[in-house]
């Protein structure tokens, strides 16, 4: 069997789920001689099992396959302010997950590893998974680092995976979220920057160096507030839960909303939670914020599709939980200034899976992970 023929059986059952040989060798556009004969090695090594029977066309119902159910992959989200764990199963379904507040725990930085191979293990029970995959949001950090190596030393072998969060997003929403089976689309992740990832024909595009989406340091105002890159008036001096946080802390102490400025009084300093909330309460101010936020991100994303012609623009990250407020301002302006005939059909939506769309990406990265270092065992094994 040829490498290139397994790693595709497992991960056509991967993506689309427990298949007949028959429905395998059609989308593989192999002879089911030769796909047998791939899948009988795969069941010897475990990768593969059956699964249940298929619906009846009219004859005897034929038994389908599903990836081992002994094997799983542990996906982890590393977020602004959350570390979130999950088991994947071989068909991308989140079976357990934990969610670390690292603020609510006092965990010091040093600690974070260890608080997180606590999780890994207490979800794991007695089982070795299969790879990780890790989904960060925060370029730069260390944390992955520190991560990656404390799970090293507990699994050694497994292989470990990361990608940026936005890349993560758009994998988990093609696969099971508001763009399910879309092949083109436009992934924007909202957090203390803003990034964006696309699909194309089903692929995710990368860039020369990997640093593709990036666009949170695009300039929408020529003179605007000081940016972390040195820079003024880039997107995300506006749009970014860092700079939404900073304006509201603006209006709550000038007396434009009584809400924040009571929120402030209470704990000292504001968070995206409070901001949030005050959108959600109708808080004018805030709203006009979030209105703002939205205007301006949508100046920018009209760019993106007129270059990159998606059918669904997707946002998520913890500002897109600001909604409406900011959904309807991002949409009116896209639809304003994009090319007509790109917008006549396209959707422009919140993320209907939150955070859970990073984690079946970061988990899709850790079964492909495991895939490709199968390619390495000697073909007398295929």
């Amino acid at each position: 069997m040829g490498r290139e023929l397994g790693g595709a059986v497992l991960r056509r059952l991967r993506d689309a789920g427990p298949q007949t040989k028959t429905q395998l060798a059609e989308a593989l556009g192999v002879s089911r001689t030769t796909l047998t004969s791939a899948v009988r090695v795969l069941l010897d090594e475990g990768h593969v099992e059956d699964g249940p029977l298929a619906a009846s066309s009219g004859g005897r119902r034929s038994t389908s396959l599903r990836l081992g159910s002994g094997r799983v992959v542990v996906a982890l989200s590393l977020g602004e302010r959350r570390v979130r764990v999950a088991v994947i199963d071989g068909h991308l379904t989140i079976t357990a997950g934990v969610s670390i507040d690292l603020r609510d725990r006092g965990a010091a930085p040093g600690t974070v590893p260890e608080v997180v191979q606590q999780a890994v293990r207490e979800l794991l029970a007695d089982r070795r998974p299969t790879a990780f995959g890790c989904a960060v949001a925060v370029p730069g950090s260390t944390l992955y680092d520190e991560v990656r190596d404390g799970l090293a030393d507990r699994y050694p072998g497994v292989a470990v995976a990361a990608l940026p969060a936005v890349r993560a997003m758009a994998v988990g929403e093609r696969h099971s979220g508001a763009a399910r089976a879309v092949d083109d689309l436009l992934a924007v992740r909202l957090g203390n920057g803003v990034t964006t990832a696309s699909v194309a024909g089903g692929q995710l595009a990368a860039g020369d160096r990997s640093h593709a989406g990036q666009v949170g340091h695009l300039r929408v105002e020529e003179f605007g507030p000081a940016c972390a890159c040195g820079r003024t008036g880039c997107l995300d001096s506006y749009a970014s839960g860092v700079a939404l946080v900073t304006q509201a802390g603006e209006l709550a102490r000038r007396g434009r909303s009584a809400g924040l400025a009571a929120a402030l009084a209470g704990t000292g300093e504001l968070d995206l939670a409070d901001v949030v909330a005050a959108a959600q309460a109708g808080d004018p101010a805030v709203v006009q914020l979030a209105r703002d936020a939205g205007q301006r991100l949508g100046q920018v994303v009209a760019g993106l599709v007129a270059h990159t012609d998606p059918r669904c623009v997707v946002l998520g990250g913890p500002v897109a939980a600001l909604g409406g407020h900011l959904l309807g301002d991002v949409r009116s302006t896209v639809y304003r200034l994009a090319p007509a005939a790109q917008t006549e059909s396209l959707q422009i939506v919140l993320s209907e899976m939150g955070e859970r769309a990073v984690l079946v990406g970061a988990g899709a990265e850790a079964w492909d992970a495991w895939i490709d270092g199968l390619s390495t065992l000697p073909a007398a094994h295929f």
